[in-house]
């Protein structure tokens, strides 16, 4: 099945596939839209044609059918060089055997040091010229649908020949390679670490976090839109890229976002429904990925000004200060329109697939209540109302008094999920009975709350 919308500029990719010449004199970009494409065919053509020297970064790579090609180039004596990074193991335990394969083929590799992760997911071919590059893991569901518009992985995903971002990877890479304070030696590193590409100046179009600051470069492009905002967001937890959705909605802008409903209720990302209740509160028109798959998406629009953000970066903090990450703030008409009308297929459910639902905010968890005990005694000062919010509650709203049912005497205290929240009590009359009960909110709203409790002086 074919996409609605296709985007190959010239029609340079279809001789890409077919033999991936280096004498192309036009530079050619193709995006590929994994919801109803075969992303993973030409990647894999890719790998079979390269002759002189293939290099590949990722966070995590769980499809056989890459190691069995890149092994298979290795034996024919194409050079290949691999930055990975084992943590990504933990939750999922098939990049383990996929790192093994590399390994055990005798592939030299190196691994993630430092406190960020290798959040890469690039293979840059040099005899093609070549650079494959976005949001998809090297998974077996990330760049094929499992039913198109039905069960897919939203993503991101270019090739490009372009000398200058091509050379600019080639640079970053070499980069990552030869430092010994990010990357160590993981597998089959037998000679010196050495630059492998002629250093190039890196195109003002592309963004290699930690070293350049992502949100920083986003939000100045957020401030500056006049028209409206579109977004396809995996993660939301770095507030700058919220605050500045508020913000544009403010002076007047339509923003949109779609985002992802398991990372709304993950409770490893306990902000992401902070975010995104925010934003919803503020007017920020929000959708929920309603398909199959996942929404793994990093994709923001900028009407007035035609820029296409894209990448592997999602709104988190460590997507701009800590992780290994690539991204391209592409100011391009043709690119723009080709993810405008992705975008909308997605929003609107065009081709009669329910792809996207509007959000509905959910409640926190109830919370559970530490202290004064239930029927304790309590000295006449100093008592203190404890508890745990529950997960997803940022807010909370405190009952106390001598009635059965206390009056509210404090609205929306700030509370942190994992937090004991506390809120101290006036002085107190002897030989009285008091009764407190704490109500949970979520940034839009939505309540859970506690039983009644009492306790004495």
């Amino acid at each position: 099945m074919s996409c609605v919308h296709s985007f190959a500029r010239a029609s340079l990719f279809a001789a890409l596939l077919a033999v991936l010449s280096a004498t192309q004199s036009a530079a050619a970009d193709r995006f590929c839209d994994p919801s109803c494409e075969d992303c993973r065919a030409p990647l894999l053509t890719l790998i079979a044609n390269e002759r002189v020297g293939i290099d590949l970064g990722f966070w995590f790579m769980e499809d056989a059918r890459y190691t069995t090609a890149l092994i298979k180039r290795f034996q024919a004596g194409v050079p290949i060089r691999v930055l990975v990074d084992p943590r990504a193991n933990t939750k999922n335990p098939q990049n383990a055997y996929r790192l093994k394969e590399l390994v055990d083929a005798g592939i030299p590799m190196r691994y993630s040091i430092s406190s960020g992760i290798m959040h890469w997911k690039a293979m840059v071919f040099t005899g093609q010229n070549t650079v494959e590059f976005g949001g998809a893991n090297y998974s077996a569901w990330a760049l094929i649908p499992v039913q198109p518009y039905v069960n897919y992985t939203d993503e991101v995903i270019q090739f490009t020949d372009n000398p200058s971002i091509v050379q600019s990877f080639m640079t970053k890479f070499d980069d990552l390679w030869t430092s010994n304070t990010l990357f160590a030696n993981y597998a089959n590193i037998n000679v010196p670490l050495i630059r492998y590409h002629p250093i190039a100046i890196k195109d003002p179009s592309l963004n290699f976090p930690p070293t350049d600051d992502y949100a920083s470069r986003a939000v100045k492009l957020y401030n500056a839109e006049s028209s409206r905002i579109d977004a396809l967001m995996f993660r939301v937890t770095d507030s700058r890229h919220t605050d500045a959705m508020i913000a544009a909605v403010r002076r007047g802008l339509i923003v949109r976002l779609i985002t992802e409903p398991d990372e709304y209720r993950d409770p490893n990302y306990l902000w992401d429904a902070w975010n995104v209740d925010r934003m919803y509160m503020a007017g920020v028109q929000v959708k929920m990925r309603a398909h199959q798959g996942m929404n793994h998406g990093k994709l923001v629009l900028l009407y007035n000004q035609l820029m296409s953000i894209f990448g592997s970066s999602n709104w988190t903090t460590a997507s701009t200060s800590s992780q290994q990450e690539h991204n391209e703030f592409r100011k391009d008409a043709t690119v723009f329109e080709y993810f405008r009308q992705q975008f909308v297929r997605k929003w609107n459910n065009k081709t009669g697939y329910v792809e996207t639902a509007w959000f509905t905010p959910l409640a926190p968890e109830t919370p559970g209540y530490v202290g004064p005990g239930q029927g304790s005694r309590q000295p006449l000062t100093g008592v203190k109302l404890s508890w745990k919010p529950g997960y997803w509650a940022h807010k909370a709203d405190v009952y106390f008094g001598t009635s059965p049912t206390p009056p509210l005497v404090a609205r929306d205290v700030t509370v942190t999920p994992k937090s004991t929240a506390t809120f101290t009590l006036p002085a107190l009359s002897a030989g009285r009975t008091y009764y407190w009960k704490i109500v949970s909110k979520t940034m839009a709203d939505k309540t859970k709350s506690g039983a009644v409790w009492q306790f004495g002086t």
